[in-house]
């Protein structure tokens, strides 16, 4: 008796925490073309569905890409972006077609600014770690294509937070972000005892609508779309919603200790759950490598949308902007010239809501056609649409099932660019061209490094030669020292010019001396791009940020007794050995 009231309970409790079943609606045929055929066939309104943020068991997923691919063939969807965790020095997977689907190989990439995901880029010849700035930098002269991770993850170590960098794209919505969101928004005692019993009726009811149980957790910052529109007013920046899928829920503080961790959402159920839906500019022919670069020109340019399955699906949208330079599709850019009349298209049901932006404000809200046009005055703007779904029984009314790119309506990207600097006026040498004076060298004790003037058919170039010692150890390190005992100021800045045997990274620093002249723990550091040809470059002693225990933002300019550069475990592997030259170095001001 007392078990059959036990499972009477719980399936009373199940019947009203049970979230409504996806809606099923019909698709809308895209304007101006019909479907494509093809092995990636596209959807009604021309575009074709994929899950980007996958993670395998390379890295803290628990399956195999084959196996990951079974899946998402099953919901339907024509491609997936797998990106584990790592540094970027992996080469790769070229792209393969598994069971009918496009699968494409990126890899996320940790920061000290957050995670930060690269597509379509190769293989990087040294460790990308570091500075998030730095990061978002090597990827795009890697030629890669990048976006920022979970910008809203209430983790600080997964949390984007470098604004200023000009990185490509970033996630709008994250799954595993959104439920997170959920428990870290409740206020109060009362608040999270709410969002913990929320979570615990959505582990009884996810055996039975698994994706409509994890859309009722999914949360996202309400900053994130501002965020977004203060980004675009100034540059091009993609929107994405990413699964973040590992089919492993971490309940503890390390995803690599699965001790903690439950064996769910799985990959299909978080698949059905949300989407990108790219709009490609040719059909997919079925040939893997010609169809992955026709979706990440897709990517790239912004050719997409997100929506959120679980809610109503399949969807169908297009949004287009026409003025008197012609008419163009999300993610484009319209010159401006005169007004501009926005035409939206969905096949959302009448219940849902339609809001058109431009920028942070809302142009034209609480629409509810299917077919629908809003007229905007001149002027350069940032466009785009938020359709909610509205009218739906629970948590879900208040989610943007479909979210699209931006239309920008401006003559000129406006890049992001920083303003230029004043050139140096004065410069103070630190290498005379003959010998290595002044200089010196410092590293661990297992580590090898030396310097020495080296005579060239360009002239004497000081020769830093390094050999880091293998193993995990994270004190790793080969410096070349410059002392300054009066101080680096008045100076502002470093030139060098500079190459090394291999690509790579060193880190610039400025190290304060203590009272008895040694050396001081507090130091700021740039990290440098160092080439194998000569070239010249600065470094502004404005731009370096504190290292370790160091506690003032800034440098203290007259306590600074050396000028370091730093071969370290950040960005060379242990166990790795180079050279670097040194033509020049002058202290600027």
């Amino acid at each position: 008796m007392l078990t059959a009231a036990l499972v009477a309970a719980v399936a009373v409790l199940i019947g009203v925490t049970l979230p409504p079943r996806r809606l099923a609606l019909s698709p809308r045929q895209s304007s101006g073309q019909a479907p494509r055929q093809g092995s990636g066939q596209a959807a009604a309104d021309g575009t074709i569905p994929g899950a980007f943020h996958v993670h395998t068991d390379r890295s803290d997923g628990l399956s195999a890409p084959d196996e990951i691919a079974a899946a998402a063939s099953r919901v339907g969807l024509k491609f997936v972006v797998f990106t584990d965790h790592g540094d970027g020095m992996r080469r790769p997977d070229p792209p393969a077609y598994r069971s009918g689907v496009l699968c494409l190989d990126g890899v996320e990439i940790s920061t000290n600014g957050g995670h930060y995901i690269a597509l379509d880029m190769p293989a990087s010849p040294y460790p990308l770690a570091g500075e998030a700035r730095d990061v978002v930098e090597d990827v795009r002269r890697l030629g890669g294509f990048g976006v920022a991770a979970h910008p809203d993850s209430p983790k600080p170590q997964l949390r984007w937070r470098e604004w200023a960098a000009p990185f490509d794209g970033m996630e709008l919505l994250n799954l595993d972000s959104g439920w997170r969101l959920w428990v870290e928004q409740a206020g109060g005692a009362a608040g999270k005892w709410h969002a913990r019993r929320h979570l615990a009726a959505a582990l009884l009811d996810y055996p039975f609508r698994p994706a409509e149980t994890i859309a009722g957790l999914i949360r996202s910052g309400d900053a994130l779309p501002y965020q977004w529109a203060a980004l675009a007013a100034r540059r091009r920046v993609v929107a994405l919603g990413g699964v973040d899928a590992h089919a492993r829920l971490d309940l503890g503080g390390d995803p690599a200790d699965s001790r903690y961790a439950l064996r769910l959402p799985s990959y299909e159920s978080s698949f059905r759950v949300l989407s990108i839906r790219v709009r490609p500019d040719s059909p997919l022919s079925g040939n893997a490598a010609a169809d992955a670069a026709i979706v990440m020109r897709a990517i790239r340019a912004g050719h997409l949308y997100t929506a959120i399955d679980a809610v109503a699906t399949p969807p169908s949208f297009e949004f287009t902007a026409t003025n008197d330079h012609g008419t163009v599709r999300e993610g484009d850019q319209l010159g401006d010239g005169g007004p501009v009349t926005l035409r939206v298209r969905s096949n959302a049901p009448p219940g849902f809501t339609t809001a058109v932006w431009s920028g942070a404000n809302v142009l034209s809200p609480d629409r509810h056609e299917q077919d629908f046009t809003v007229q905007a005055p001149a002027g350069p703007a940032v466009y785009s649409v938020e359709i909610r779904a509205t009218g739906r029984r629970g948590t879900v009314s208040a989610l943007p099932w479909i979210r699209s790119n931006a239309i920008y309506v401006r003559n000129a990207d406006g890049g992001g660019r920083l303003p230029s600097r004043a050139p140096a006026t004065v410069s103070e040498p630190m290498f005379d061209g003959r010998t290595a004076t002044g200089w010196r060298t410092e590293h661990d004790p297992a580590s090898v490094v030396s310097v020495q003037a080296a005579q060239t058919s360009g002239g004497a170039e000081l020769s830093f030669r390094y050999s880091l010692a293998d193993g995990v150890s994270p004190g790793r390190v080969a410096a070349l020292a410059f002392n300054t005992p009066g101080g680096i100021a008045p100076n502002d800045r470093l030139t060098l010019t500079i190459r090394a045997a291999n690509p790579m990274r060193l880190s610039v620093q400025l190290r304060m001396g203590d009272d008895q002249g040694g050396a001081s723990s507090e130091r700021w550091q740039r990290s440098l791009y160092v080439d194998t040809s000569d070239r010249e470059r600065t470094i502004h002693f404005d731009d370096l940020m504190p290292v370790g225990e160091t506690h003032t933002f800034r440098p203290v300019f007259p306590s600074i007794r050396t000028v370091l550069l730093v071969v370290d475990a950040t960005n060379t592997r242990p166990g790795d050995s180079g050279e670097i030259w040194i033509k020049r170095a002058e202290l600027q001001r």
